[in-house]
């Protein structure tokens, strides 16, 4: 536990990293000032209650927040009303031995200010208020934000594709996401796929916290190419394709993320459990145990519990006389009459019922009739208003130039900070609308 004395009002500051993005942005992103300099807390957080005397700061480790206080002789009434107040935004009883703590207090020993950290993106503050009690919020974490662009060749699946290259497992599944209305990546991706990937990375204080947003993608398969671009257009973000139709369909193609499909939809299989011929009313995805399942589409949840050879299984309604029925689940996590939407996770694979092994069985339905959920309409939403395509185009034409050549010449491009070599056109550069390299953008090509 570290103590400052402090007899001079405000002569306390607290230190952050100040990360500022360096590079004039081909994307047309727009980053405000104070996103500019992450780090830099409001205000209030700079500057120290006029009425501190000292501050005690620490780690919890296996105390809880109440004993941790008391043991700085804080009156027990103090931390009773800092708890009540903060239960709003985070419940102490949720604390972890790694959290952070920093406290200011008066010659009293009662508290005037409480900031609390779980995590490199998770901060709560506490001010203590003129009428008594404390306003608590939680800290808006700015984040430097480094741009990148990767190819990724596959050779047995995206997870291993991904691998190869560096990356982190979560960019394969917000690559997923992106076109997990076209694309089942078990049974559509062919060893040579390639995809051309522009992306985030999310840093705070110099250390990598989390992938940011998928810029622009392009899948380009055996058999067919897909282009996802993501674009604000003021009101709410997303991922469009080249025309400015929106990816997000009625219906996501599967459950689970990266699930093998055992069984498919059939009219007569012979079943393994019960050793006879019957129809198979829906498709199984094996994955182990506990994997998470979604819900394919926005509805509302009519059953939740067990069903003879379904085992543990949830069906959602939908409009238009659709349901969805996902069965052998070894946990159930929505009840019936939740409102669940697409991409929601409902409840987790399991084995129950009539089941060899731990899978999903996912059935469709239309007006009671099961129906193959591959031949599902997958109707969009609402397209780019036309006041908002003059932007976008001009968007895609920009990020087009990052996927083009990465394709084209297998070129991995990163902004870089600090790096002061210069680059060749065609080698690791920045292309503006009319193809000409960016000289003043730093970059560098990584070795194959």
């Amino acid at each position: 536990m570290l103590i400052h004395q402090q007899p001079v009002a405000g002569s306390l500051r607290i230190a952050f990293f100040s990360l500022i993005l360096l590079f004039s942005d081909p994307f047309s992103l727009s980053f405000s000032a104070q996103n500019e300099a992450p780090g830099n807390p409001p205000a209030a957080a700079q500057t120290s209650p006029s009425s501190t005397t000292a501050v005690f700061e620490g780690q919890l480790k296996n105390n809880t927040v109440y004993d941790t206080l008391l043991s700085i002789k804080i009156p027990a009434t103090e931390i009773i009303a800092l708890s009540n107040s903060f239960k709003m935004v985070f419940d102490f009883r949720f604390s972890r031995p790694k959290d952070m703590y920093q406290v200011y207090v008066d010659s009293d020993r009662r508290i005037q200010k409480f900031v609390y950290k779980t995590g490199l993106l998770d901060e709560y503050e506490a001010t203590k208020k003129n009428e008594g009690g404390y306003r608590v919020l939680k800290r808006e974490i700015q984040l430097y934000r480094q741009v990148a662009a990767k190819l990724f060749t596959i050779d047995t699946s995206l997870c291993q594709a991904v691998g190869e290259r560096g990356e982190s497992q979560k960019i394969a599944g917000l690559i997923a996401e992106i076109f997990a209305w076209d694309i089942d990546f078990y049974l559509y991706p062919r060893k040579g796929d390639r995809i051309a990937v522009v992306f985030e990375r999310c840093y705070k204080d110099g250390m990598f916290v989390k992938y940011g947003n998928i810029l622009a993608a392009k899948y380009v398969g055996a058999q067919d190419t897909f282009t996802a671009y993501y674009f604000d257009d003021g009101q709410q973000g997303g991922h469009y394709d080249e025309s400015g139709q929106p990816l997000k369909k009625m219906f996501l193609r599967t459950p689970v993320k990266f699930g093998k499909m055992t069984s498919s939809f059939a009219i007569r299989r012979f079943h393994p459990v019960s050793k006879r011929y019957k129809a198979h009313t829906g498709i199984d995805y094996g994955a182990p145990m506990g994997t998470p399942i979604f819900a394919t589409a926005n509805g509302k949840v009519i059953f939740s519990g067990r069903k003879g050879g379904y085992g543990k299984l949830i069906i959602v309604k939908h409009p238009n006389g659709y349901q969805t029925y996902y069965g052998h689940c070894s946990r159930l996590l929505k009840k019936r009459g939740s409102l669940v939407e697409q991409g929601q996770v409902i409840a987790h694979v399991g084995k129950t019922g009539l089941a060899t092994g731990p899978h999903v069985h996912y059935e469709v339905r239309v007006n009671g009739k099961p129906i193959n959920p591959n031949a599902v309409k997958k109707s969009r939403g609402e397209p780019l208003h036309p006041a908002s395509l003059a932007e976008f185009k001009q968007t895609v034409s920009r990020r087009n130039h990052f996927l083009n050549n990465l394709l084209e010449d297998a070129t991995e491009l990163v902004m870089s900070r600090n790096e002061k070599k210069k680059t060749r056109p065609g080698v690791g550069s920045v292309f503006d609308d009319r193809g000409h390299a960016l000289s003043r953008h730093t970059l560098y090509q990584a070795a194959e």
